[in-house]
């Protein structure tokens, strides 16, 4: 597991407030409470919990929201006497009611409550709400509180804002409770500053029915993929012990909480996969919330909140939820989800840039390949894709000493590729100037990255000189369309030799290219001479500093590596060479 960025473990709860106050003009903190500058309205609603959720709960402390907040140590809740002097601090500022909002855990129920058997004894008007949205786990004590509190806690704090009394907030509040479900998934465990991680998952496994303190959830799984996992989910949130009452048609929020382990890539799947998976239930999703707002600290996780809008509350739920607050952590708008029309699906780029090449570029080059070339060319390219394959993981390895090793997996894509353009014709073995076109197209569509970038650059540039050669010998014309070739990639890159990049291996093969242009064909010799040129540049390579890529970015030891492209280069036209010297001798 990472470690943590703080400085005492003591501390980091305190110094974590600190600096989200500091940050925020409109909070204060006094002691472990946020408050809200805002004038208190007449019911303050106040929240806490254990630290670890952040942005929960300090974000959501601002008008229209949260009066203020109280947090106790990490996954741990706030003590009663902490609790009681926020309580009577709120009534300091003027507050008549205060109604308190937690979540469903042991700890919270004990400290709050006894926090407000306290201020009752002060005459106190005080009432307190709890949060038992958990569809996966029923406890001695109930369900556990989980993200969808947060519903509850923004209906609440817009009620308090238009000046409505406890009593009505609170009926209001619990017709909602009652049609609200959370369930959580989660990817790993978690590791709190100074403590031991509850339980470990293997990187092939999830826990279905994660709370939000590490606790274990109802089911361990293996890992499945973002579509398969959220219609399990959905499967115990509509057909499980704690089931929400839905059916076909009916009308729904839809909150996907990160629980601070997922990319927000992963955040956009599940988001698509969750609204996809109601769709296909014939659920509306009249609204969507998404986003980092009540975490485990870093578990890699999501919790999925589903509040079924009642046709008597539609509106009134809606028209809360969207009004205006300035507490840091609340969306400043919620959408109504966009309809699968405002998506648009472009067509294949490869497609499409061949299409765009061929309407422009009607001519092609005078050099052809006689039939016995272009079978061998047939042959070689057959070659090039199985090495690729067979190589993908060695080029993924040598790209991850100084990359993000994923140079086999690119050039497996152009393979593939190459493979499927085989079988449908779209190579032409004859013509050297529409080959390398293509094979460009393929490059700079399939590839990415800075590899995928040089090549297309390079077969684009090939191609262009060979619609305007005049070489008298095919070894002439392809080897100054070659050179044309790299001194675009190096004009739009500013790779230079010795750069430690593919042009290291590429550059030396089309030197030796041209030092045969006199000659009509390459003797056998010749070809194995080519392929053992290739393979001396790129492993001399090894000795290089990478000015270029992401391997420029690495540490000077990652130097001692083979650069992944120019053995790319060297594997290719070790195919080639295999293929056509072969052809030589007989």
């Amino acid at each position: 597991m990472p470690g943590h960025f703080i400085n005492e473990i003591n501390s980091c709860v305190d110094d974590s407030l600190i600096g989200y106050v500091r940050a925020h003009n409109h909070l204060e903190l006094m002691g472990r409470a946020v408050i809200a500058r805002s004038q208190v309205p007449s019911v303050a609603i106040i929240s806490g919990s254990g630290s670890g959720h952040e942005p929960a709960t300090t974000g959501y402390v601002g008008r229209g929201l949260l009066s203020a907040c109280i947090s106790g140590s990490i996954f741990a809740s706030p003590p009663s006497s902490d609790i009681l002097r926020l309580i009577i601090e709120m009534k300091r500022r003027g507050a008549k009611q205060i109604l308190l909002i937690i979540l469903n855990y042991t700890g919270d129920r004990l400290n709050f409550g006894l926090a407000m058997e306290r201020a009752r004894e002060l005459s106190i008007d005080i009432d307190m709400l709890v949060v038992a949205d958990d569809a996966a786990v029923d406890s001695a004590i109930g369900p556990r509180g989980l993200a969808g509190a947060l519903l509850i806690i923004k209906i609440a704090g817009a009620l308090a804002e238009q000046g409505k009394n406890m009593n009505e907030i609170v009926d209001i509040c619990q017709k909602v409770r009652g049609h609200l479900r959370t369930i959580g998934l989660s990817a790993s465990g978690v590791h709190p500053p100074g403590q031991q991680k509850a339980f470990e998952l293997l990187d092939d496994e999830m826990e279905l029915g994660m709370g939000i303190h590490g606790e274990s959830g109802a089911q361990r799984l293996k890992l499945l993929s973002s579509q398969q996992t959220i219609d399990l989910a959905f499967g115990q949130l509509f057909r499980g012990t704690r089931a929400l009452d839905i059916k076909q048609e009916d009308n729904v929020l839809l909150f996907v909480n990160n629980l601070g382990g997922c990319s927000n890539l992963e955040l956009g799947i599940i988001v698509k996969d969750a609204i996809e998976s109601l769709e296909r239930r014939a659920i509306h999703v009249k609204r969507i919330i998404c986003g980092e707002m009540m975490t485990s600290l870093n578990m890699k996780g999501f919790s999925l909140t589903v509040l079924k809008l009642t046709t008597d509350m539609n509106s009134t739920i809606l028209n809360l939820l969207d009004l205006p607050t300035d507490a840091f952590a609340w969306p400043k708008t919620i959408s109504p989800v966009q309809l699968s029309s405002s998506i648009q699906i472009l067509s294949d780029s490869l497609e499409f840039n061949e299409q765009l090449s061929t309407e422009f570029i009607n001519n092609d080059s005078q050099l052809l390949f006689e039939s016995s070339i272009a079978e061998l060319v047939n042959q070689a390219l057959q070659a090039i894709i199985k090495t690729l394959h067979s190589e993908t993981d060695k080029l993924n390895q040598l790209d991850a000493a100084s990359g993000d090793g994923d140079t086999g997996i690119a050039f497996a894509r152009a393979a593939d590729t190459m493979a499927q353009d085989l079988v449908n014709g779209k190579l032409k073995f004859d013509r050297p100037s529409s080959l390398f076109r293509r094979l460009g197209l393929i490059a700079e569509s399939r590839m990415g990255g800075t590899c995928g970038a040089i090549c297309g650059l390079f077969f684009a540039a090939t191609a262009k000189n060979l619609l305007l050669t005049q070489s008298s010998t095919i070894i002439e014309g392809l080897g100054n369309a070659f050179e044309a070739g790299i001194q675009t990639v190096e004009s739009y890159a500013r790779v230079q030799p010795g750069d430690k990049s593919l042009l290291d291996a590429l550059i030396p093969t089309v030197d030796f290219i041209k030092s045969k242009c006199t000659q009509q064909s390459f003797t056998s010799e010749d070809w194995k001479e080519l392929a053992i040129v290739a393979e001396r540049a790129a492993q001399e390579t090894k000795n290089l500093v990478a000015k270029v890529g992401r391997a420029s970015y690495t540490k000077s030891m990652d130097a001692q590596f083979v650069d992944p492209g120019a053995y790319a280069v060297a594997i290719i036209l070790g195919a080639i060479s295999d293929v056509f010297s072969k052809a030589a001798v007989h």
